[in-house]
Order: structure tokens, then C-alpha cells, then sequence
């Protein structure tokens, strides 16, 4: 596994250009839900606005998604001249429109696909936690009061009995359970739609027999990206609460945003890396002559043809 760990930081560390579309959308996203605040309340501009981010996120992560593989494609190219990788590895932005226009209404698909098992998978866990745990006795609206301020939170905490704060834990414990098994068995979805097959039904079915398939492997990857989101959420978020310099706060916030958007684009890079290596490895270890995820042959080995 400590290959594509290493070989992921290489080709982001070439492959720079792919930190660019995910700053430029973070950005006007954040924009466009800034000017929708000030639409009127009603029903038909919720619907507008659930729309419009639906095609926005479908319509990057399509493009995105795309570029990226892209980028593990440029790596098995070779380059006389390194300033003709630096040009070829630019001209990823161009792939954007392309990925868009193959993969959009795939992605549409996948976020409908995405968002009911996330909320089937929490009413399950719900159940389980209702059935086993059991009430804390607490409203959604007193949990969401004591959540404004760490203030709130740590007076609200003291004034539970010790039953109350057990369930709470056991509570927490189950939901980071679930919303864990949600995104191991969710990692190579987008890829699987980009890579192979772009229906988002079969898609899942397909990614989660090749997450089972390579399971070591595939959890060890999945605590490895866990413990780096940890880490980069904790450098985050203490460079926003309590700056370390405090003659330099907006610095130190920007640079600990570029290490998060850095990250970001590693993570999505490695998931596609192993995925790509994986899948070219089952198809060289079956012998099966046909176009790989970079629209490569691949041949079997002349001399086992001959045995």
C-alpha cells in the first residue's frame, strides 16, 4: 500500500493543476448560496435552488472526476522533455467540458442514488440505536441549542445525569459507526462511474463487489484517508479558533486552507490511483486482451500464450 501512497503524492505534486477547479467552485458555490439567502421564501425558489446545486455539484464532480483521470493516465505516459509533462499536465484544465458532457446526467444520478443511502443508513442506524441504546430524552431542538457555542455545550453536558451521558456516547459511537460504513462502501463509487461504468445503479453494485474483493487492502486505504482528514480537520480547525500567531491569523488560515485543499485532491487522486492499478492488475493477472481505464490495450504476455 506505502507505493500508492507515494506514487499519489507525485502525481499531485506534477499534476498541480487539479487543486484549480475545486478553489474556483468552492468559491463561486459560496457565492451563489450567499445571493440565494436574499431570494424570496417560498417553495418554487427552493426548488430552483435545490436544482441549480444539483447541477452544479453534478456538472464538477463529472468534469473534475474526469480531469483526475486524466492525470493518472498522463502518468504512464512518457516525456522526452519534462517542459512537454508540464504542458500536457496544464492542458488537464481542457478536460473539464469534456467530463461534463459524458459524465453530468450520470452524476445527477449517482447524487440521488448517494443522498437516499445515506438516509437509509441513518434511519437503520436509528432503529439500531432507539432498540439498543435507547431515548436520551432530549429534543432535536435542545440538541441543536446546545450545539451553537462550545459554551452551551459544555453547560448542557454537566447538567446530565451519568445514564444520559453514557447514551449520548454510545449515541455518538453508533452514528460515527454508521457514517463510517457509509463512506467505505461509497469510496469508489464516483470512480467506478468514471473508470467503467457510467449508470450509477450498476455503478454501486459494481464498486462495492470490488471494495469486498480487495477488503484489506481497501480498509487499510480507507483508515489511512480517515486518519489524514483528522489531522488536516484538527490544523483547521485550530487555525481558525485560536491562531498560533496571532499577529498573522488570516496567513496562517489561508495556508492551513491551502494544505486542506492540497489533501483533498491527494485523497482523490490515491482513491483513483488504486482503483486504476487494481483493475489493471486483475485484468493482466487474467489474461484478458482489451482497452484499460486509459483506453490502452492490454495484451497478454506472448510466452504464457505459448505454455
Amino acid at each position: 500500500m506505502i507505493k500508492y501512497f507515494q506514487k499519489a503524492f507525485q502525481i499531485t505534486n506534477e499534476n498541480i493543476i487539479l487543486t484549480t477547479p475545486l478553489v474556483f467552485f468552492l468559491l463561486l458555490f459560496s457565492i451563489y448560496l450567499g445571493i440565494s439567502q436574499n431570494a424570496p421564501a417560498n417553495i418554487i425558489s427552493a426548488i430552483l435552488l435545490l436544482i441549480t446545486i444539483l447541477c452544479m455539484v453534478s456538472a464538477f464532480f463529472a468534469g473534475w472526476f474526469f480531469m483526475v483521470k486524466k492525470a493518472i493516465c498522463l502518468d504512464k505516459q512518457e516525456f522526452i522533455i519534462d517542459e512537454d509533462k508540464a504542458k500536457a499536465s496544464f492542458n488537464l484544465i481542457k478536460e473539464i467540458p469534456v467530463g461534463i458532457g459524458e459524465y453530468f446526467f450520470s452524476f445527477v444520478g449517482a447524487l440521488f442514488l448517494y443522498t437516499g443511502l445515506f438516509f437509509l443508513l441513518m434511519f437503520i442506524g436509528y432503529q439500531i440505536g432507539i432498540n439498543f441504546i435507547g431515548n436520551v430524552g432530549l429534543s432535536i431542538n435542545e440538541l441543536k441549542t446546545v450545539m451553537n457555542s462550545p459554551e452551551t455545550l459544555k453547560t448542557f453536558a454537566a447538567s446530565l445525569s451519568a445514564a444520559q451521558l453514557s447514551k449520548l456516547k454510545l449515541w455518538d459511537f453508533l452514528l460515527m459507526g454508521v457514517m463510517g460504513i457509509y463512506s467505505f462502501i461509497t469510496m469508489f463509487w464516483p470512480v467506478q462511474i468514471i473508470m467503467k461504468t457510467k449508470n450509477p445503479f450498476t455503478a454501486f453494485f459494481k464498486s462495492l463487489a470490488f471494495t469486498f474483493k480487495n477488503f484489506p487492502s481497501a480498509l487499510i486505504l480507507f483508515l489511512y484517508i480517515s486518519l489524514i482528514n483528522f489531522v488536516i480537520s484538527l490544523v483547521v480547525s485550530y487555525s481558525t479558533i485560536k491562531p498560533i500567531a496571532s499577529f498573522l491569523p488570516m496567513i496562517l488560515y489561508l495556508m492551513s486552507m491551502l494544505l486542506y485543499f492540497y489533501f483533498v485532491v491527494y485523497v482523490i487522486v490515491l482513491i483513483f490511483l488504486y482503483y486504476d492499478s487494481k483493475t489493471n492488475e486483475e485484468t493482466k493477472d487474467n489474461c484478458n486482451s482489451g482497452p484499460d481505464s486509459c483506453g490502452k490495450e492490454q495484451l497478454c504476455d506472448t510466452d504464457s500464450k505459448g505454455d
